[in-house]
């Protein structure tokens, strides 16, 4: 569970916050069902282990590995990992188990070169006291793993990126840190390594590109990611309210706040940085300093705001001053409030206002999610000692903020998504103008939802922007966003990510199976939509409501097990709103309920009968979709349901018919004639349908070739009719190659 007031993870039975201290809300443990997830697993493990049983004591050897397994959970622990178990020798850590930080990979670095460093100094004191010295191995993979346990106190993680990491270790030297390609991605910038070159893991086919890891820039952080030098795009609204705050600070010269507030990725430290540099370009501009929280618990309490104070002061030149000697003491040391906080902020305070005499100033706080509740009290503090000083104070969050100090939320300028014109411009700057495919489509416009990070992400990617694939350094990002809700919310998310693009409460509460308390009086989920300033998650669409970002739904899907998707979509096929979207819809819920089963290798009939009823409905969905002379969309469903019929199986030879003579309008010639012979063939062989197999022989007359019968273009159907199947004419045109009768023209509507 989530801390309250900052949403960092909350170990186990732990009675405040180690982030920001707050104090942790009592309740019993929160089982989390099983689930799927991007972590970073590190597998540590001893060298040597079997020469050191022969040079010490057996009680000896026991206590300095103890002492090793207790130094290194203790570097695990500090960087927010979980050692999930041990393994003889070795160490197993997950980063992102029980809750996902965006920066899990990166911690999980830290963590490898601090045990590192750990062992350096437990080796000083073996040397001294038993005369050895221990040698170590590590191993890092990041990537999508099965995640789930009993309680939130027995992590279990698996999948492939346990078993990469695992090898990974094994192949490492003493004293080596190897680390998986996806480690090395989702880590960001700043992360020194040498590259192995390929490496050929057991259990592996493909041979997995290691890296040495060598060291950690930590002043080279996700931020350093974000790209000040491309041409600033939009905001106009944005910025002339951050104008008018300033504009109104100035004339009343009384301090006030204003909060930037906005997902990630929304671009809200480009947007302030940009307002900043056109403002101080203009004479009687602010002056101003930069400070930002740290999402680790890093920095003293009032860090950030001693950073910004910092920032200011080196730029300006500042008369000494006993409140300045004081600062000196205590806020600029080392970003306490010694020696109290009401003395700091009354110093702080004088210090402000004087420099506020000649220009007005600009305190900017960036990342203030992260931020502990003493920051925001001393801000409260100081803005009620600032009684005459222009003193604009900015503070840059993510609307969880808002959770835990609504207050803030009526002093925010709130930053949206791009719209598609000005995300094509940002593409287009990303790519020098040379983006994979040209402008980009609906499709990925869609799925970044404005999202200036989301976009660069896929851009940069190196794969095809509109595959389905997501980068995973953008998972970690939007897995730590879904992650740190509370669970009714959790599920709520993952109901609508099987029911697509959009979606009403109602369909939730049908497809939850039983109203549940995580649903508002007005039907909306709650707090997904919520009545803040943010649109969060889910935003409202009319009477429904739809994802904010097409990538954030992926990732909500396929963060749940198979199991889960396949029993929500059986359950979404009997909705009422399924059902009156047509076979199509029913057909598409049946078929991923029944695949995902037969991928858990079930092999009962309830599979089976999952696979036989979504062909139907598929292969009716392509019924009509030829009725309604739309062959493209028939070629797509009918294929769907020609893969999932069984041989011999009724229905099977009627969409195999009209599949094939679709394909022949469609062009595809080989494809076409070949299902209609198969027909054909079933039917010489007498397990066929005579009605399907006169069809077949019309529509292979038609184009151009016999199908070797006697009689072939009447043959046993005469006119080739059957309820509502027609040969030549009819609505669709010409039809496809050799002048095949066109499939649209084949059906009636039902």
């Amino acid at each position: 569970m989530p801390c309250t007031s900052c949403r960092s993870a909350l170990p186990p039975e732990a009675r405040f916050c180690p982030a920001c201290g707050s104090p942790c809300a009592e309740g019993p443990d929160t089982a989390r069902p099983t689930g799927r997830k991007v972590v970073t697993v590190l597998f540590c493990d001893l060298v040597g282990s079997t020469a050191l049983s022969g040079a010490l004591d057996a009680e000896t050897l026991r206590s300095v590995t103890l002492r090793w397994f207790d130094l290194m959970r203790l570097r695990i622990e500090e960087q927010g990992g979980t050692v999930e178990k041990f393994i003889g020798d070795a160490v197993m850590a997950v980063f992102g188990v029980p809750a996902v930080r965006e920066d899990d990979a990166r911690r999980a670095v830290a963590a490898a070169l601090a045990m590192r460093e750990a062992l350096t100094g437990l080796n000083l004191r073996l040397e001294q006291g038993v005369g050895v010295r221990l040698e170590m191995r590590i191993g890092l993979n990041t990537g999508q793993a099965v995640t789930g346990s009993a309680t939130l106190r027995q992590a279990m993680v698996s999948g492939e990126v346990v078993n990469v990491a695992a090898r990974l270790e094994q192949n490492a030297a003493a004293g080596e840190i190897l680390i998986g390609p996806g480690t090395l991605a989702a880590a960001g910038p700043g992360v020194r390594t040498a590259r192995t070159g390929p490496l050929l893991l057991k259990g592996k086919r493909d041979r997995v590109t290691a890296h040495r890891l060598l060291g950690l820039d930590e002043e080279e952080g996700p931020e350093a990611l974000r790209r000040f030098d491309l041409a600033f795009i939009g905001r106009s609204r944005e910025l002339a309210l951050i104008d008018e705050a300033l504009e109104r600070v100035v004339r009343t010269r009384r301090a006030g706040r204003l909060v930037v507030g906005g997902e990630a990725g929304q671009g809200k430290t480009r947007l302030v940085r940009e307002w900043l540099h056109r403002a101080t370009a203009t004479a009687g501009g602010p002056r101003h300093g930069v400070g930002r929280c740290r999402a680790r618990g890093e920095q003293p309490t009032l860090g950030p705001l001693a950073d910004a104070v910092a920032d200011l002061l080196g730029a300006a030149a500042v008369a000494p001053s006993p409140e300045l000697d004081l600062l000196h003491q205590g806020l600029l040391l080392d970003g306490t409030p010694n020696p109290s906080p009401a003395d700091t902020c009354a110093a702080l305070a004088k210090v402000l206002a004087g420099l506020s005499a000649a220009e007005p100033v600009v305190l900017v706080i960036d990342d203030c999610h992260w931020a502990a509740q003493p920051l925001f009290d001393a801000l409260d503090r100081l803005l009620r000692a600032l009684t005459d000083a222009a003193v604009l104070i900015v503070l840059l969050t993510r609307p969880q903020l808002f959770d835990a100090r609504p207050a803030l939320s009526l002093e925010t300028v709130l930053l949206g998504g791009l719209s598609d014109a000005e995300a094509q411009l940002l593409a287009a700057g990303l790519t020098g103008g040379t983006a994979p495919g040209g402008p980009l489509g609906p499709r990925v416009l869609a799925r970044v939802g404005g999202n200036p990070l989301h976009l660069e992400q896929l851009l940069v990617a190196g794969d095809p922007v509109d595959t389905d694939s997501v980068p995973l350094p953008l998972q970690a990002l939007i897995g730590a966003r879904i992650d740190a809700l509370d669970p009714p919310e959790h599920r709520a998310l993952g109901l609508a990510s099987v029911l697509g693009g959009d979606f009403t409460a109602g369909e939730l509460t049908e497809l939850a199976g039983r109203p549940a308390p995580e649903w508002t009086g007005h039907g909306a989920p709650a707090r997904t939509a919520p009545a803040g300033p943010s649109p969060r998650v889910i935003r409202p669409d009319g009477e429904a409501f739809r994802y904010a970002g097409g990538l954030i739904q992926e990732v909500v899907y396929t963060s749940q097990s198979k199991q889960d998707r396949a029993d929500r979509h059986e359950r979404a096929a009997r909705l009422d709103s399924v059902r009156r979207r047509g076979s199509a819809a029913v057909g598409g819920h049946l078929e991923q309920a029944y695949r995902y089963r037969a991928e858990l290798g079930a092999q009962d009939a309830h599979t089976d009968g999952l696979r036989r009823r979504a062909a139907d409905a598929l292969a009716e969905a392509g019924r009509l979709a030829l009725a309604h002379a739309d062959p493209v969309w028939a070629a797509d469903v009918l294929s769907r349901a020609t893969a999932r019929y069984a041989p011999g199986e009724p229905g099977s030879t009627a969409a195999r018919r009209r599949l094939g003579q679709t394909l022949l309008d469609l062009g595809r010639g080989p494809e076409g004639r070949a299902l209609l012979e198969e027909v054909l063939a079933e039917a010489r062989a007498g397990g066929g349908e005579a009605v399907e197999a006169a069809h077949a022989r019309l529509a292979l007359a038609s184009a151009g070739r016999s199908a070797g019968e006697p009689g072939a273009p009447g043959g046993d159907g005469g006119d080739g009719r059957d309820g509502g199947d027609g040969g030549a004419g009819g609505a669709g045109g010409a039809g496809g190659a050799g002048g095949a009768a066109p499939a649209g023209a084949e059906e009636s509507p039902a």
